[in-house]
């Protein structure tokens, strides 16, 4: 398992770094090779065996690598023709994703400069050409985004679920009632401030604009999944001039944890042909990690985007860099998707931190002064954007599978940005704008773990805060001694639940969440 395992990870950061059909191709190669050792179904049924009776094992390591190992299997059960389908589908469409380009006056951009425009420009007709310019790798992708979801359909009805959607939320041991019933809950509870922001938000784009009616494109971001600034705040000051490297590793310096070495693994700086996105990627579980990261910095254009970003996709390389590598081979990965998250979100945020501007960034106090309480300000229009966005996606996904065939899923789409997010739909648009993000065709079923991401970080935090640092978690050793020892050092020797009970002493409680948007 470990070499081909290690071959996938290495093909995949290939195809993100080139966007070349040889890497796609050598992609497609390590992913079935992987696929193939999970095929012998007289291995499928007895490691289904030792899971059913997984309860009768004396050693909690044995049992936990069952688990694991359970999951790996049943997530490749199925015809070999359906699952080389889906790589095959999946390496197309990170392809087309990465080498897109949108027009505007003429010229090609990138999502980069798309960023740019909605958050700078103050002519109405470049803004409306760069935010469609934005959506139209939906169309072209779309077809594939649809067959992807019916193969992934055929697996999950083969093995006994209703559709991926269920399938998919099983094998990341969650329940599906119960996380609708937290979704629901997280709904109601940011309904109301929610509405209260986007009306602020609403009146300050007529105001600056002098418009009656305020359309996506007055927003700042292309699927509004960030607030717009208010313009007396700008974040983007902060870090004129600044080295966003040199920021990330002090960070974490400032925290006993060494990022160095990921680094130098790493590809950071935009360019043609290369994924457009960032991410952090494992290779291999064999110690020293191999752990690295992309991203698309712009040099001599750095901004409060890509520096939380910076902080975010980092966070999650200090967590896999910091597995204990005694553990078996199986439970040396993250405890589970939401608490990388959790630990990449709580970092990310600290690019709106006054404490941490001042004291890593260096922003002079004078500049901080009178907008520290603006900053708190913004820091909970984040996550009340950010939680209403990711309502549509998690919501879209579910219909998406129900049935992937359906004709009015532009509509459909279009009806939850409404209803969720309470931005208009452009007067007869049909287009598969839902097609334009890049999870809904390659990392599906994701995103509710960015919800359970931001819920987790806040009751971390607090618990860092209150019993751990007395005080500010970040730039204290403590505090990055805690997270290696409690967070990051166990890996995946336990579920997710018991991995966040352990590290702040209860269950999962939305609470702490919803303290910081009231």
């Amino acid at each position: 398992m470990a070499p081909v395992e290690k071959r996938v990870a290495e093909a995949w950061w290939g195809l993100a770094i080139t966007g070349s059909e040889e890497a796609q191709g050598e992609l497609v190669r390590a992913g079935t090779e992987y696929n193939r050792l999970f095929a012998d179904e007289g291995e499928q049924e007895t490691v289904a065996g030792w899971f059913r009776e997984r309860h009768s094992l004396g050693d909690d390591l044995l049992r936990r690598q069952v688990e694991v190992l359970y999951r790996t299997y049943a997530a490749r059960r199925g015809e070999a023709e359906v699952l080389d389908g889906i790589e095959e589908l999946e390496a197309e469409a990170n392809v087309v994703y990465g080498n897109h380009r949108g027009v505007v006056g003429g010229k090609t951009v990138g999502e980069n400069e798309v960023r740019d425009i909605l958050r700078t420009s103050r002519e109405e007709p470049v803004r409306r050409e760069a935010w469609e310019a934005s959506k139209t790798v939906g169309r072209e992708v779309e077809g594939t985004v649809r067959e992807l979801a019916r193969l992934r359909n055929s697996l999950a009805r083969e093995a006994g679920y209703r559709d991926h959607y269920h399938r998919s939320l099983d094998l990341q041991e969650m329940d599906v009632e119960e996380l609708e019933g937290l979704m629901a809950e997280l709904e109601a509870a940011t309904d109301a401030p929610f509405r209260e922001l986007k009306s602020r938000i609403d009146g300050r784009i007529r105001q600056d604009f002098g418009v009656e009616t305020v359309m996506p494109w007055h927003l700042s971001d292309p699927f509004f999944q960030e607030p717009p600034e208010d313009g007396s705040l700008d974040t983007d000051r902060f870090f004129g001039g600044k080295d966003l490297e040199a920021l990330t590793r002090e960070t974490y310096d400032s925290l006993g944890l060494d990022v160095r070495g990921v680094v130098a693994k790493s590809d950071l700086y935009a360019r043609a042909g290369k994924n457009q996105h960032a991410f952090c990627l494992p290779v291999g579980r064999d110690y020293p990690y191999d752990v690295r990261v992309l991203a698309n910095l712009r040099a001599g254009k750095p901004d409060a985007y890509w520096m939380n970003t910076m902080l975010h996709e980092f966070g999650h390389a200090v967590y896999d860099r910091h597995i204990n590598p005694k553990l078996p081979y199986l439970l040396r990965g993250v405890s589970h998707i939401a608490t990388t998250e959790a630990i990449a979100l709580m970092m990310g945020a600290l690019a709106e931190e006054p404490g941490w501007l001042r004291s890593v960034a260096g922003v002079p106090e004078e500049e901080l002064a009178g907008g520290r309480e603006r900053l708190a300000g913004r820091r909970r229009e984040d996550l009340l954007v950010f939680t209403r966005w990711a309502l549509v996606v998690f919501r879209f996904e579910k219909e998406l599978y129900a049935d992937p065939d359906r004709e009015d899923l532009n509509g459909a789409w279009w009806d939850l940005v409404e209803k969720l997010q309470l931005v208009r739909r452009p007067p007869g648009r049909d287009e598969p704008d839902w097609a334009a993000k890049i999870h809904v065709a390659t990392a599906p079923v994701y995103y509710q773990n960015y919800v359970l991401g931001n819920l987790i970080a806040a009751q971390l935090r607090d618990y860092l805060e209150a019993h751990i640092t007395r005080g500010p978690f970040y730039g204290n050793e403590v505090a990055g001694r805690y997270l290696l020892e409690s967070f990051f050092g166990p890996g995946a020797r336990e579920n997710w639940r018991d991995t966040v009970l352990r590290a702040t002493g209860e269950p999962l409680d939305p609470r702490h969440f919803v303290r910081g948007i009231s």
